[in-house]
């Protein structure tokens, strides 16, 4: 369990939205949690691809076709289709 500190202002808000919405405090903390965790995997996502991309435009010629990678996995385009 973890135990987290809120400002007054932040936890009215969430008490407003829970009378509103007849949805529980936890839930809805919860909720924003989930959300800022998928948010944050978002950003780490595209910051990774961001430097793939920079990588292959430094260089493209390090990079594998996609027959180069179903060759190496042993498969052929009629396996993926």
């Amino acid at each position: 369990m973890l135990a987290i500190e809120i400002s007054p202002d932040m936890e009215e808000m969430f008490r407003s939205v829970s009378l509103a919405t007849g949805r529980s405090l936890s839930e809805l903390v919860q909720e924003a949690m989930d959300r800022f965790l998928e948010d944050w995997e978002d950003l780490q996502d595209a910051q990774e691809a961001g430097k793939v991309l920079e990588e292959y435009r430094r260089d493209p010629a390090r990079a594998w076709s996609t027959d180069d990678v179903l060759n190496l996995c042993g498969l052929v385009r009629d396996d993926i289709a």
